[in-house]
Formats: C-alpha cells, sequence, structure tokens
C-alpha cells in the first residue's frame, strides 16, 4: 500500500511516495517482526520497532504509524495480558490476525563450542520452553533474563562464553552463529499476533470477529449473554476473563467468534447479546493471514 503525495514546484506536479508505516515490538530480530513481515511484507511497508506494547498501541493512536503488530497469545502459555489491557482501554481495532510458529535456538558467537558457554541469555518466556534441552545439555550454566531474545541474542555476540536463546532472525540481523537448532520442548509451540489500526486488511481468509464485555454479577449473567450465539449456531473460538484495573474483584470478557459484523446474522445475534451484558466494546472483524 503506497500513499501518493503531491507538490507542485513552478507548476509541476512532483510525486513523493511515503510507505506505509507499521509498529512492532522491537528489537530487531523479535518474533513479533517476523509476523510483522508475515503480514506487511507484500505491501513494502516500512517496519519500526518499539520496546513496549503500551508504546505500540499509543504511536498507533497518535497517528506515529497506520499499523501496529503485537503478541496476542501463546498456545502454551496463553494470553499477553498486556495485549488485552490495552485492547479495552484504547481505540483502536484489531484489523488482522498471523500465526507464527515458535522455534527456539542456541545462538552465539561465530566459533563458539557448546562446552564453552557459562551464561544463557533470553526472555523469560523462552527459557521456560526450553528448561529441559537447558537442564540436560548446559548443566551448571548461569541464566539470566532479557527483556526479549532479540535482545539477548544482540548481547550475546558481544560476549564470550555467552549465548542466547532466540530465533533464527535475530541469528541473522546480529551475526550469531546457531549452535543448536528447535531446542524449545514441544514443537507444536505458536504464537497468535494481531495487527491493530483503524482499517481492516484487505486479505486473509476466515473472518472472525472479537469483543469485549461485562456483565452484572448475578448467577446466570453469562450463560444468558452467550445463549443467542448458541441458538443460531454461531462458534465461539476463544472465551476468557480479565480483572477490571481499577475495581478489585471484578471482571471483564475477551471473546472471538466466527463471523462478520457485516453479516445480518451477526448483528441480529449482538443486537441480543448487547442487551444482555452491561457493557459491549466490538474490537473489530478481521482475517487471518495464512
Amino acid at each position: 500500500m503506497l500513499l501518493h503525495i503531491f507538490s507542485y514546484i513552478d507548476g509541476i506536479a512532483i510525486e513523493s511516495i511515503k510507505p506505509l508505516t507499521v509498529g512492532f515490538l522491537g528489537p530487531r530480530g523479535s518474533f513479533t517482526e517476523e509476523a510483522a513481515l508475515k503480514m506487511f511484507n507484500d505491501q513494502g511497508a516500512l517496519l519500526i520497532p518499539y520496546p513496549s506494547i503500551y508504546d505500540i498501541f499509543r504511536a498507533v493512536e497518535n497517528g506515529e504509524v497506520e499499523y501496529g503488530v503485537v503478541p496476542l497469545e501463546n498456545s502454551l502459555e496463553g494470553s499477553v495480558g498486556e495485549t488485552l489491557d490495552m485492547l479495552a482501554q484504547t481505540s483502536v481495532k484489531i484489523c488482522g490476525e498471523t500465526e507464527v510458529r515458535i522455534s527456539h535456538n542456541l545462538i552465539a558467537k561465530p566459533g563458539t563450542r557448546l562446552e564453552d558457554i557459562k551464561i544463557v541469555l533470553s526472555h523469560p518466556m523462552a527459557l521456560a520452553q526450553c528448561r529441559s534441552f537447558i537442564y540436560t545439555k548446559l548443566k551448571n550454566v548461569k541464566i539470566e533474563t532479557r527483556s526479549s531474545t532479540a535482545e539477548a541474542v544482540k548481547e550475546c555476540i558481544e560476549r564470550e562464553n555467552a549465548a542466547a536463546i532466540g530465533s533464527e532472525l535475530a541469528a541473522r540481523i546480529y551475526g550469531g552463529e546457531i549452535l543448536v537448532r528447535g531446542i524449545e520442548d514441544h514443537k507444536e509451540n505458536y504464537t497468535r499476533f494481531i495487527a491493530i489500526g483503524n482499517k481492516p486488511l484487505d486479505k486473509g481468509t476466515d473472518v472472525k470477529t472479537s469483543v469485549i464485555f461485562t456483565l452484572r454479577d448475578v448467577p446466570g449473567a453469562l450463560y444468558k449473554a452467550l445463549e443467542p450465539f448458541a441458538i443460531r449456531g454461531i462458534n465461539l473460538t476463544k472465551i476468557e476473563s480479565r480483572p477490571i484495573k481499577g475495581r478489585p474483584w471484578e471482571y471483564m470478557f475477551f471473546m472471538d467468534f466466527n463471523g462478520s459484523i457485516e453479516d445480518s446474522k451477526i448483528r441480529d445475534v449482538l443486537e441480543e447479546f448487547i442487551v444482555r451484558t452491561t457493557s459491549v466494546k466490538i474490537l473489530g472483524s478481521y482475517r487471518k493471514i495464512p
């Protein structure tokens, strides 16, 4: 997607081209960058790293970037709480989604041998997902956490006797050598990433809608709220509760279901659903990019 901007100098139209801008959870080499490339690389997008999920949401809200890419949930570890909270607190919409298989690698400065390693760096989630490898192949090494797998890879390349757990993309970007590939305990490890913005992406398959809602604290409230979906045969693909900030022991619900709000069937069920809740925020209808 290219935006064409025209300026006039001495009566002559000069066309300058501004690329689509997309923020992602950095630094370079993160799994979020892989997801951003998967969703936007065919559009010649300019990818901009941000240090936190909060910063990406604010950048999209403030118009610094047109889209942002953030992790939503992992198939092993569950949902990313900060992403759910920011979806509830901001005005941005979910515009698309994709999945990335999380394959962890042991990466080090070129020339490093496995027996040389004295310290392993990575994000806490990556360390947890490679626990068996660490305990069996890297006994007695020191473990240190970092804010991201990419940051760990970047640092270990500059240190002696150090290794990091990270992606193949990070190894390529920072010049690391992959000592051992695929060290994760479970191979069926996927993270679901979403594109946030104000306009749905016009590609992908399998339309899904996401909402956040709250209920009265009475028996049967959740059952009654979801009844219209069951009656009309609409499949709920995800539902979970999340604490409401500043209101102890009160909860909101995050829910995905098949279908688009452009469909009359979905609009009808939402009309019934809304009157059975205390609040509903529609996060958008969007497609999955394979």
